[in-house]
């Protein structure tokens, strides 16, 4: 029995640093998805706007999404950036402390397959 699940080893060790990692931050679930939205939207060098993420409703509705964006910027993991060709979007960026949680998560993945 234990060699057939011993392929998934790797995946829980992940699974229990990612589930300390999002404790560490004091993430909700939603918070993590829209950090995980714009992270992603940051590695393919795209920016993200406030109106995009509120209208991402498969996630919350609007106003959790916006309670949701306002906990991640007092949390320091987003800031806003008025956009300089139209002054009334938001750019939403990762901060240094958001970055630092993906390196986390990063070398947790590395080190979750190395075991």
């Amino acid at each position: 029995m234990y060699n057939e699940v011993r392929y998934m080893d790797s995946y829980f060790r992940y699974l229990a640093l990612l589930d300390r990692n999002n404790k560490k931050f004091k993430l909700s679930n939603d918070e993590r998805l829209l950090l995980d939205v714009v992270a992603a939207a940051t590695y393919n060098n795209k920016i993200m706007y406030v109106k995009d993420l509120l209208l991402l409703n498969h996630i919350a509705s609007q106003a959790t999404l916006h309670k949701t964006l306002k906990n991640l910027v007092n949390k320091k993991l987003f800031t806003f950036k008025v956009d300089k060709t139209d002054g009334r979007l938001k750019e939403v960026h990762l901060t240094k402390l958001a970055n630092k949680r993906y390196e986390e998560l990063n070398k947790a993945i590395e080190n979750a397959v190395k075991k």
